[in-house]
């Protein structure tokens, strides 16, 4: 049940725990399940693959991952999860559910092009996102498990101004996230000054915001491996890490590091 009480009699959500080394180092508690949270960074600062390790790693503790691709086609969204040890194989249809809002600017297809895909959507008309993702909710009878990936929001903000996209949120928020109990985890690319501001026009309304950088280039050049920095902004019902975190990604996942300074 998605709702109990904890030792001070309080009622306490139910939270998933995301277990790979740098969210439990960032979230040790894991996330609320009715958090709609935003990973936002500038392109290159490793939003996407956060997020495909992210859902291989709840697949592999077998809660369900709907995946809402906008950036990329669902191929190589498998691909990626297969470098990262996600074996696809007939076992995983029921944990792993592609949404694909990507092959619509193919000409000429026919068809879905994978067996994971569920649904195909346009998703020029955010309605039409939303829509499928409820769709696939229904078709599914999911509630109190798993897990929504939207890689990205940048779609619908192209499609939509400021205050037309905080009711497409409010929308998923309202009708996954807190009456499902399902929750959402959502990139959003911030490259330009516009997509930055499109983030401060929902920073309020949603439950957590995670955001991602890269390294200033003197100190990237002298680390033997590339780095990257991430850090909590916000999360309501968890404690977590304060602070601008390093991180690496290798085949085995995401890993916090840390770095010692030697005294001369």
């Amino acid at each position: 049940m998605p709702l109990g009480l904890n030792k001070t009699g309080v009622v306490a959500l139910e939270k998933i725990l995301i277990t790979l080394d740098l969210f439990l180092y960032i979230l040790p508690e894991g996330v609320p399940r009715n958090s709609f949270i935003v990973l936002a960074g500038e392109g290159g600062s490793g939003k996407s693959v956060i997020v495909a390790n992210i859902a291989k790693n709840i697949i592999e503790n077998n809660e369900p991952v709907i995946y809402v691709c906008l950036d990329d086609d669902p191929l190589t969204i498998i691909e990626q999860l297969e470098s990262f040890g996600l074996r696809i194989d007939d076992n995983i249809s029921s944990r792993l559910l592609l949404i694909d809002g990507f092959s619509y600017l193919i000409r000429g297809k026919k068809g879905r092009i994978h067996p994971l895909v569920v649904e195909d959507v346009d998703p020029r008309n955010p309605e039409n996102l939303a829509n499928a993702i409820l769709r696939v909710l229904d078709s599914t009878r999911l509630s109190g498990k798993g897990l929504i990936i939207i890689d990205s929001l940048n779609e619908a903000m192209i499609s939509l101004d400021p205050t037309r996209f905080m009711e497409f949120i409010k929308l998923l928020r309202a009708n996954i996230s807190k009456t499902l109990k399902i929750p959402i985890i959502a990139t959003l690319h911030t490259s330009t000054e516009g997509f930055k501001e499109y983030l401060y026009t929902i920073e309020h309304l949603v439950d957590g915001i995670i955001e991602t950088r890269g390294l200033e280039e003197g100190l990237s050049l002298q680390l033997p491996i590339q780095v990257r920095q991430i850090m909590v902004r916000k999360i309501k019902g968890v404690t977590h890490r304060h602070g601008w975190v390093l991180y690496a990604i290798d085949n085995a996942g995401v890993k916090p590091v840390i770095l010692k300074v030697e005294k001369k």
